[in-house]
């Protein structure tokens, strides 16, 4: 094996450093593994691909580009088993490292023309294998912060998950045209001033691509600050509904604690005339019509209230609540805070085990107010089917407007400085939260 072509096939290929660089980078906030096992995995996939690329390209006399097709596949598949992201977000990053690290092969070929001269072999010599990393290198560079800063921002961001899959054929198109406009022999280019002109003309496409992210980053800052304001929206329209049927279970309950009052005052008259026969027959129609009132869950009657009626919604569904109640009549909290993040909570479990047979439709629900300045809530039930947590903690909702009432939770949790947490394990659904009154917000710092 000749050791100086394999050298100059070593440096050309090593161009797989900077570009694993460039598509790393978007996506170092979602890796899958530890770093360290991450390093180790693509160190030795990298190194394995320009070592075995090398000698093949030196033996058989093939172009490097031979050997970056084949291992393309190899390469992508480290990539994604390291880092843990939509696929079509992945294979953006992926050929946006490509459509740069092509631009930077074809731009290196015009400047390093002259040293190319006389070149029989298919591959650069040293010299300009030096000169075209080092230009990837200050390409990548260039690229730093909107690699690092504005793409990462534009990953995150659910408002374009639907167009990363259109978005992928942009940089599979321009690494195909930098192929293409790439020289295959160095004298093409030598002709008249048609190298300075491309060399000043070329410089064009790295700066468009930077303006066109950047224009894309901004579009995207304003669909996601719209989206924000729409979801915004849609909270108080949820936090609005559920303060309405609070003042519905009020008005219910003081209706039927008047009705209440004015019946007993009857039969206490009829009692007093001693009219057996007629208090009797009066009696009769509550005797066969009404059901017993159950048991008393709160003090607070504003949350009994609320607790009833879901209480009778998951009657309806053959659902058993068990609960779990140490809390005063009053609480330094607003009862229309309580009653929206109850109602909600007790909503969203009651919607999730309908789903399940009959005998596990059970919701466990325990509800403390400790050392006079805390709110702990801990909702537990089962579920069907699988849940995947976003980045906030909440379920993601493949449905548009779903997952909106634990949104409101977390806004309302958020109001008194608290937490919200969510786990999904062995297929159970727990929610735990707590709030803090405001003797204890004027202690957590940023309160």
């Amino acid at each position: 094996m000749n050791a100086e072509l394999f050298l100059r096939y070593t440096l050309e290929l090593s161009m797989i450093l900077p570009a694993a660089l460039i598509s790393i980078i978007p996506v170092l906030d979602f890796q899958r593994l530890k770093t360290k096992y991450i390093v180790i995995i693509l160190t030795v996939t990298i190194t394995t691909v320009i070592l075995s690329g090398s000698a093949l390209c030196t033996v058989y006399h093939l172009p490097s580009n031979i050997a970056l097709i084949i291992s393309l596949p190899v390469l992508f598949f480290a990539y994604h088993f390291c880092y843990d992201i939509l696929l079509s977000k992945k294979i953006l990053c992926f050929l946006n490292s490509s459509m740069l690290c092509g631009f930077c092969t074809m731009y290196s070929t015009f400047v390093t023309a002259p040293i190319e001269l006389g070149n029989n072999e298919r591959v650069f010599r040293v010299p300009s294998a030096l000169i075209c990393l080092g230009i990837t290198f200050a390409v990548g560079a260039a690229f730093f912060r909107t690699l690092y800063k504005k793409i990462p921002q534009m990953l995150e961001n659910p408002t374009l998950d639907k167009l990363w899959i259109r978005l992928i054929f942009i940089p599979f198109i321009m690494t195909v045209i930098s192929v293409w406009m790439t020289p295959v022999k160095p004298e093409n280019v030598m002709v008249g001033r048609l190298r300075i002109v491309c060399i000043v003309i070329m410089l064009l496409i790295p700066i468009t691509l930077w303006f066109m992210c950047h224009m894309m980053w901004w579009i995207a800052y304003h669909m996601s600050e719209t989206a924000k304001l729409q979801e915004n929206l849609n909270i108080l329209k949820m936090e609005e509904k559920q303060y309405y049927k609070t003042l519905r279970y009020l008005d219910e309950t003081s209706t039927l604690r008047h009705d209440f009052r004015h019946h007993l005052l009857m039969i206490n008259k009829l009692a007093e005339k001693n009219e057996k026969d007629k208090l009797l027959e009066y009696i009769r129609p509550f005797i066969h019509t009404t059901e017993p009132s159950g048991k008393k869950y709160f003090e607070n009657h504003v949350l009994n209230a609320v607790a009833s009626h879901y209480i009778e919604l998951a009657k309806e569904q053959d659902i058993l609540i068990m609960w779990g109640i140490n809390l005063p009549e009053s609480i330094p909290f607003k009862e229309s805070d309580i009653c929206s993040v109850l109602g909600n909570l007790l909503e969203n479990a009651i919607h999730a085990v309908t789903e399940l047979p009959k005998e596990r439709r059970t919701i466990h629900c325990t509800i403390t107010f400790q050392r006079e300045m805390t709110f702990a809530v801990h909702i537990s039930n089962e579920y069907k089917g699988h849940v995947t947590l976003g980045k906030n903690g909440l379920p993601t909702a493949s449905i548009e407007n779903h997952g909106i009432g634990l949104k409101s939770v977390l806004n309302t949790v958020e109001r008194y400085n608290g937490i919200l947490a969510i786990e999904t394990e062995n297929g159970k659904f727990d929610v735990y939260l707590v709030m803090y009154t405001e003797d204890v917000k004027k202690q957590i710092p940023d309160a």
